[in-house]
């Protein structure tokens, strides 16, 4: 019998602290991962497919748009009626793509291909506006990509993903066409995919969030976008010409020409055909559901598909997620826990200030704007006080199949947004709902979001030490303060408008202690891949951010604070037991750090964390003292 390793928290604390989980815990057979956040997310979805099970037996829901999402429920758990409406829906949809033979049908049909939430070659919407977030912009960007990024079209796993990808619409599209004009379809629209693929941008290049924001004339653009009419369009759709267009991937559309013209029409509607087929597949009979998963479960390593129950409640949470937040949070949140957590936000902002004022690498007038930034940041805890006014927009006919409302609904919901162009941007609007395991802070809006849910051990209990509470919210309150000045939040205002507030002389240190963080996890390996340091960077200064405001905020707090929980509870937060490709698609594509790192690399910039546990040189967690690094 082999002799039992013992793991010591100096030589790996992730797996000191996880590492019995992580050798223990089975993931089941639906899930890419298991752990942390996935085992909350789970708890929570039990809680709220009870209360769905609940409502669809005729116990009455709270209200009108709650209603809705119970309507919407029933018809997707319903197996017979979605059988007893076959393929109808779908052909209905695909008819009209039938019907565009040549570029002059394609620009014709632009209003109406746009307006019924059929896929375009490029996409177009109104968001805020990145220089003056009082207001709403149009934004056009490049049409999405059936790999998760442009860098798997270049290996070996992403071509055996396509095959997989092919296969289901292959199976889907051969139940309308005949077998070969299907797999026609299925070839001509994957040649469009790789010839998108060829010009959009990287995850890496998005991660740089900031980079998305250029303007150019409207006139420019219609030039670019030529032969589509888009001047018309664009009165027809938002009532007048917008002076400029946020153009987010300029080189997609500098080379829009050589895509889309008169020799690719026939490729541009197969590919719009393969897109609608793939979409609307899964709310046609559950066998074809089951079927088209097969992609998704292969791009994470996934066994099976949710069960029906399942696949509904994530259906329905969609389109009605905020009311069906807003019903955990008032039933399932305790007040008490959100004064407190409110408590910890501010003390972790004062932390801030107080680090600021400190601070001997920043000049006075820019820490001086840093700190009008952290006054004028807006906390959002728990759930939101009103349902906003978009989701009474959300209505539907029952008497319509369920892969036609859903259509209906995404159309819906594309008109309202279109609608708000020339209103002033509602900066009370939440971006996460309350039944989320998960925060967020909003660039654009300055504000810091924790959803009832995540309050909850490991992350936070009125039941743990305040040590482990500091080490577990504590940390993630930090993190997302502190995203007000990663590399992308350090660039906008305290209205979130991009804006240089910095001296040049403080802008290039922080460029350079930026680059320093990218050093420290770039290459870094997990399994056969390793991690892009500039791909993770902005995450990575918000958890270093996080544990240095969490920790400075504890030790003011507790006279004589327990680290080593601090710490302990810190790897907690962080335990995930991933499948294989699941952890190789999250390399490609997250902009976090892998979870052993988070909570391993970061820990060892912290002297209370060599303290805690009394690490030396030869320790595995040792990091030399140069090469350690605290930003915030």
């Amino acid at each position: 019998m082999a002799e039992k390793k013992t793991i010591r928290p100096q030589d790996d604390l992730y797996e000191y602290v996880n590492g019995d989980f992580i050798k223990k815990a089975k993931i089941p057979s639906d899930h890419p991962s298991v752990g942390g956040f996935i085992t909350l997310r789970d708890n929570v979805e039990k809680i709220m497919l009870k209360e769905f099970a609940s409502f669809a037996k005729g116990r009455r829901a709270p209200d009108e748009l709650l209603e809705r999402a119970v309507l919407l429920y029933k018809k997707a758990i319903d197996a017979e009626e979605r059988k007893s409406n076959g393929y109808a829906p779908l052909i209905q949809k695909l008819s009209y793509l039938d019907s565009i033979k040549t570029i002059e049908d394609l620009v014709g049909s632009l209003y109406y291909l746009y307006d019924h939430n059929y896929p375009l070659p490029f996409q177009l919407g109104i968001d805020t506006d990145m220089k003056d977030t009082s207001r709403h912009v149009v934004m056009m960007t490049s049409p999405s990509i059936i790999l998760p990024d442009t860098t798997y079209y270049k290996n070996p796993t992403g071509k055996k993903l396509l095959e997989i990808y092919a296969e289901s619409a292959n199976s889907v599209l051969s139940k309308i066409y005949d077998e070969n004009k299907a797999k026609r379809i299925v070839r001509d629209g994957l040649a469009f995919d790789r010839k998108i693929s060829a010009l959009v941008k990287s995850q890496e290049e998005w991660a740089d969030y900031i980079k998305a924001y250029n303007p150019y004339k409207t006139e420019d653009v219609i030039e670019m976008v030529s032969p589509f009419k888009l001047r018309s369009f664009l009165k027809a759709r938002f009532g007048a010409l917008p002076a400029q267009v946020i153009i987010m991937d300029p080189r997609f559309f500098e080379s829009f020409q050589t895509l889309v013209n008169k020799d690719t029409i026939k490729f541009y509607v197969a590919w719009a055909k393969l897109h609608v087929a793939m979409s609307m597949a899964s709310y046609l009979d559950e066998e074809t559901r089951l079927a088209v998963s097969a992609y998704s479960r292969a791009l994470s390593g996934v066994k099976d598909s949710p069960t029906i129950e399942k696949f509904a409640y994530r259906l329905v949470n969609n389109f009605y997620g905020e009311p069906i937040g807003i019903y955990y949070g008032k039933k399932y949140f305790g007040e008490d826990a959100k004064t407190d957590v409110i408590k910890i936000v501010k003390d972790l902002i004062e932390t801030y200030k107080e680090r600021l004022g400190k601070n001997t690498w920043l000049s006075k007038k820019t820490r001086e704007k840093a700190i009008v930034k952290l006054d004028k940041m807006v906390l959002k805890i728990g759930y939101p006080d009103k349902v906003d006014p978009s989701y009474y927009a959300l209505t539907f006919s029952p008497d319509l199949s369920l892969a036609e409302i859903v259509d209906t609904l995404i159309i819906e919901r594309g008109r309202y947004a279109d609608s708000l162009y020339s209103k002033p941007v509602d900066r009370t609007r939440w971006v996460m709902d309350a039944h989320l395991v998960n925060a967020c802070y909003n660039p654009s809006y300055n504000d810091i979001t924790f959803p009832a849910a995540i309050l909850q051990a490991p992350f936070y209990s009125l039941s743990q030490k305040p040590e482990e509470n500091y080490g577990g919210i504590g940390t993630v309150i930090g993190h997302e303060i502190s995203h007000a000045f990663d590399n992308n939040g350090a660039q906008m205002d305290e209205f979130g408008n991009i804006n240089n507030w910095w001296t040049k002389k403080d802008y290039e240190t922080f460029q350079q202690k930026t680059t320093a963080m990218i050093e420290q996890f770039d290459g870094l390996p997990l399994l056969d891949g390793k991690v892009n340091g500039k791909l993770v960077v902005s995450e990575n200064i918000a958890d270093n951010g996080g544990v240095a405001s969490s920790l400075q905020t504890m030790e003011r707090n507790i006279a004589k604070p327990d680290y080593s929980a601090f710490f302990l509870n810190f790897a907690r937060i962080w335990c995930t037991k991933a499948r294989p490709e699941y952890t190789k698609l999250l390399l490609a594509i997250d902009v976090h750090s892998p979870c052993y790192y988070r909570a391993d690399m970061q820990v060892r910039n912290f002297p209370q964390f060599y303290k805690a546990f009394d690490i030396k040189e030869g320790d595995g967690m040792y990091m030399p003292e140069d090469k350690r690094i605290i930003i915030w």
